[in-house]
């Protein structure tokens, strides 16, 4: 009876103690990043009295034993660490993670794993977690990739690098038309190709007195500044059912930086060139021109275009700007870098169709400059130029990124916060305010790019709530306090025995 009571006793010692792993789930319902215990008991020694399989002295054998338990005690209390749901935050810097993974963070001395993401950061810029501690992350540079190792995360929001997006210049300008281009708008009996060229006259406004269609595009130039070029187009001698498209890309004269245009009339003339079209509208072939140093209005000083990747490439310089190349696309390509039947100079030209030069192996995308008996406007158009931005936003992405958007379109990542992961999550110990410890239990600890293998997807501007189940936490405690009753009235009844046992030694 004595080990009854003892058994009893430890009965109720284990489901206090699950009791207490009860009460603490229900207190964590809301707390952030919370996870899930549960209390695992292990039945103690058994007192053995007859073992089974052991001889009579009849010799016959034991088929069933005699053991005696002792009762039960707590084996291990277990974290759950299955996700939890997730609800909106008020800030970018409220974070969760979806799937396996922790976030580190640091008190100097000391580093510590959380799922708990509500991190802010302080006057400093320092990235912290609710209880101050600095959250662990990845620089990145400019082609961000990391550089250097862990560290905790400081961003400087009143850095000009921060604050500020830098302004590129225009390197690539594709510009798409329809050119029902039909007007001999300017004519030269000498040079029928370059009419426009010869009619120019960047000293007068305009510098163009008449032309069919013209069309501005806008570039930026070395400090973002926003700048128009403008391309004009005449109609020019066929041959063979072939459709001739003259035209000329030019700046304001008044802002040309070039030394050759310094009073000049060929200031603003940057590129002279012809469109050809078949009888159907579709463009089959151009030619492009550029001018040397030398006079601007002299064809001689003009030379094929220089082709990379197949497009003719045009030089510009504004004034108190840095001098610029610009790839101009109209709708077609080269499939080498070299022109066909190339002249020595547009001079070389004259009035011959065949002394124009050509592109080898022309194509286009799905969208082209066309020649159709529709009013002539521009398609669409795209550069690769932006003018200063200022930051506008900060978000953090799914693989961790810190992302800075600013008002010209660009992006910057700023860090990358990464996600750890152990051998063992059991191997874990709990430090309080929703930290965990990593010992030796828990094997190796590594760290990745969110969303990548085995690491767990952030997710931005979210937390993730408690996984505790309140119904299955309510089952438990009713089994647990039926256990704990059913154990006080073990003893109670026990205690009972012993009564009645001393009362017949009394009697």
């Amino acid at each position: 009876m004595m080990q009854g009571l003892y058994s009893g006793a430890s009965g109720l010692r284990a489901h206090s103690a699950g009791m207490s792993s009860v009460a603490q789930n229900l207190a964590n319902v809301s707390t952030v990043g919370y996870k899930q215990q549960s209390t695992l008991f292990d039945d103690m020694m058994y007192q053995t009295t007859r073992a089974a399989g052991a001889t009579t002295q009849a010799g016959d054998s034991i088929p069933v034993g005699h053991q005696t338990g002792m009762g039960v005690r707590l084996a291990a209390t277990r974290t759950l660490f299955t996700d939890g749901s997730y609800e909106q935050g008020n800030s970018f810097t409220d974070l969760a993670i979806t799937g396996k993974g922790f976030f580190q963070v640091s008190d100097g001395e000391n580093v510590y794993y959380t799922r708990a993401g509500n991190f802010r950061f302080d006057a400093e810029g320092t990235l912290r977690s609710a209880d101050g501690k600095s959250v662990t992350g990845l620089a990145l540079g400019e082609d961000g990739q990391p550089v250097g190792g862990l560290a905790p995360i400081e961003i400087d929001f009143g850095a000009e690098g921060v604050t500020q997006s830098p302004p590129r210049a225009t390197t690539s300008l594709t510009a798409l038309m329809n050119l029902n281009v039909t007007n001999d708008s300017v004519s030269d009996p000498d040079n029928p190709y370059f009419s426009l060229l010869k009619s120019w006259n960047g000293g007068q406004t305009p510098p163009l007195t008449a032309t069919d269609y013209k069309q501005p595009l806008r570039v930026y130039d070395s400090q973002g500044t926003a700048r128009d070029l403008t391309v004009y187009f005449d109609a020019a001698p066929g041959a063979n059912g072939q459709k001739v498209v003259e035209f000329v890309v030019a700046m304001d004269p008044a802002a040309d930086g070039r030394a050759a245009a310094q009073g000049s009339e060929g200031a603003g003339l940057l590129m002279a060139g012809t469109l050809t079209f078949s009888s159907s509208g579709e463009l089959t072939n151009m030619s492009a021109f550029t001018p040397g140093s030398g006079d601007l209005k002299d064809l001689n000083n003009w030379t094929a275009a220089p082709l990379v990747n197949g497009t003719p490439q045009l030089s510009l310089a504004f004034a108190d700007r840095e001098p610029q190349t610009v790839a101009l696309n109209l709708g077609l390509t080269a499939g080498s870098d070299a022109w066909e039947n190339m002249p020595a100079s547009a001079a070389g030209v004259g009035t011959s169709i065949s002394s124009l030069p050509g592109m080898s192996s022309p194509s286009h995308g799905t969208q082209q400059t066309s020649n159709l008996p529709v009013a002539s406007s521009l398609i669409s158009s795209r550069q690769d130029g932006y003018p200063t931005g200022e930051l506008s936003d900060v978000q953090v992405e799914e693989n961790g990124d810190i992302v800075a958007t600013y008002s010209n379109g660009q992006t910057k990542s700023l860090y990358r916060i990464p996600v750890f992961r152990f051998a063992s999550e059991d191997g874990l110990r709990h430090e309080g305010n929703n930290l965990y410890s990593a010992g030796e239990e828990a094997g190796n600890v590594e760290y990745g790019e969110a969303g990548t293998e085995n690491y767990g997807t952030i997710m931005g501007g979210y937390l993730e709530t408690s996984n505790v189940d309140m119904s299955r936490e309510m089952t438990n405690m009713i089994i647990t306090q039926r256990g704990f009753q059913s154990n006080s009235k073990t003893i109670t009844t026990l205690d009972a025995m012993i009564q009645k046992a001393l009362e017949l030694k009394r009697n």
